[in-house]
C-alpha cells in the first residue's frame, strides 16, 4: 500500500486527489527511505510540523533523534549517550567527585554485555586512549571540540607512556607477609603529596581508584582479563559463603 500511494503521489505530482492514509502512508514511506521532514513537505507542499506530526504518530522522540543523527553522520547504530550527556561528546561524561574535589572525565561503554569505563582527569587524554583502543570518539558540537583542544594544552604526552611491568598504569607489586605474598599498589604525586592506595585484589583496587576519581588505565589485554577474572573470583566466593 505504500508503494501505491508513493506512485500515486509521483503521478499526480499534488496531494489533492489523496486521501489522509494515503499521504500519511507516503510521508512515513519517505521518511524511512532517508528524506528529511523538509523534504517531504515540499513534496507534498504541506508544512514541516504537518510532516512531523505524523511522524510522531509511528516514532518516538528518541527514534527520530536517533536517526536524524545516523543521517547526518552515516551510522547505523547509536546509543542514547549522545541525547543523555551534557558533554556533547559521544559516551562521555563530566563527574563531580565531591568526596575529594578530584574531578574527571569518564568514557563509558559495553563490553561482552558489562559496563565498562575509562577515566581521565585530562579529556583531551581520554580521546587518545578511546582512539588507540579502536573504539568510536565523536564530538557533536563546536563547544565540545574546543573544549577537548583547550585540554590539549596541558597534554603530557610521557603520561602514556608510563608502563610498568605489572601493565597497569601507576600500579606497582609490593611485597608483603601474606599468603599472596604481594598487595597491589597504586600510587602518583600530585602537587607535592602522594596519593597511595593499595589492596590484596586487583578489581577492588581498581574499584577503589575509579571511586576516588583517579585515572584507571590498563596498558594491555593481559592486564584487562587479570582484571576481568579476579572480579569473577570474587564474586563465586561471595556467592559461596552467601
Amino acid at each position: 500500500m505504500k508503494n501505491d500511494s508513493k506512485n500515486h503521489f509521483d503521478n499526480s505530482n499534488s496531494t489533492d486527489s489523496m486521501s489522509k492514509e494515503e499521504i500519511t502512508q507516503y510521508v512515513i514511506s519517505s521518511y524511512d527511505s532517508g528524506k528529511t521532514m523538509l523534504e517531504i513537505a515540499n513534496d507534498i507542499g504541506r508544512s514541516k510540523i504537518y510532516v512531523s506530526n505524523i511522524i510522531h504518530q509511528v516514532y518516538t522522540d528518541e527514534e527520530i533523534k536517533v536517526r536524524q543523527y545516523n543521517k547526518l553522520r552515516g551510522k547505523n547504530q547509536l546509543d542514547f549517550s549522545r541525547f543523555k550527556s551534557t558533554s556533547g561528546i559521544y559516551r562521555v561524561s563530566f563527574v563531580e567527585n565531591k568526596r575529594n574535589g578530584n574531578d574527571y572525565w569518564s568514557y563509558q561503554y559495553y563490553e561482552g554485555g558489562k559496563l565498562r569505563r575509562i577515566v581521565s582527569v585530562n579529556l583531551y587524554k581520554l580521546k587518545v586512549i578511546v582512539l588507540d583502543k579502536g573504539m568510536d570518539w565523536m564530538e557533536f558540537t563546536d563547544d565540545a571540540s574546543e573544549l577537548v583542544l583547550k585540554y590539549k594544552e596541558t597534554y603530557d604526552e610521557s603520561s602514556l607512556n608510563r608502563e610498568n611491568k605489572t601493565g597497569f598504569f601507576r600500579v606497582t607489586k609490593r611485597k608483603i607477609k601474606t599468603k599472596q605474598g604481594y598487595t597491589w599498589a597504586y600510587s602518583f604525586k600530585e602537587n607535592g603529596k602522594l596519593n597511595f592506595i593499595s589492596s590484596v585484589h586487583i578489581s577492588t583496587l581498581k574499584s577503589k581508584v575509579l571511586d576516588r576519581g583517579w585515572e584507571w588505565i590498563e596498558l594491555t589485554e593481559e592486564a584487562r582479563k587479570l582484571v576481568e577474572e579476579d572480579e569473577k573470583s570474587l564474586n563465586a566466593d561471595f556467592d559461596f559463603s552467601n
